[in-house]
């Protein structure tokens, strides 16, 4: 878990906290986590206002979101399950796979999130989704743009996620080998 004084500092950053960053958990730090929680988790039990390994990860991924991105919200990357599942964050987000789609968004544009982090639970109700997915492990998502909108589009897109920091692997639906990704491309990184 973050220190107290870390876990301040994110809050104010994000403009959930105002007081001093002083490790003392008092009354604007609780209600920081509470607001915090309020923002993001779906399910009502999750908004407790204590600071625990889930309200720790959504701040760390709140935090790397507005710090490594421009443009990009927090909700773009939340599990599908919905909140059925998890608190919708239940891992934090690569800054590496962060830094490389804030390149993609500023090299074509309006870039959507179609499946962002996944818990393993809604990974494994998902027809063609690998048990190893890295989507579990913050590292990988699916995203869709104008240039994803045909297969040399994708290509594209493809070659250019090649070239970034950290690659790992990519794919898209050629000739209907992955259908079920539609006009998505899948990047990931190591």
């Amino acid at each position: 878990l973050l220190t107290k004084k870390k876990r301040q500092e994110y809050l104010k950053y994000l403009g959930f906290y105002d007081g001093k960053i002083d490790g003392i958990v008092g009354p604007k730090t609780k209600t920081a986590y509470k607001s915090l929680q309020k923002a993001f988790f779906t399910r009502k039990a999750d908004i407790d206002g204590l600071y625990g390994k889930n309200t720790d990860m959504l701040l760390r991924n709140a935090y790397n979101v507005k710090k490594y991105t421009k443009n990009f919200e927090l909700k773009e990357f939340k599990c599908g399950c919905g909140g059925k599942y998890c608190t919708g964050y239940p891992v934090v987000i690569s800054t590496q796979l962060l830094k490389n789609l804030q390149d993609v968004r500023d090299k074509y544009g309006a870039t959507t999130v179609t499946s962002g982090v996944r818990c393993a639970t809604h990974n494994s109700k998902l027809v063609g989704s690998s048990p190893t997915s890295r989507h579990k492990s913050g590292k990988a998502v699916d995203i869709i743009n104008s240039t994803s909108k045909t297969l040399a589009g994708r290509k594209k897109i493809m070659a250019y996620w090649k070239t970034l920091k950290g690659y790992h692997y990519t794919y898209c639906n050629n000739n209907g080998n992955y259908p079920n990704m539609g006009t998505a491309v899948h990047i990931d990184v190591k």
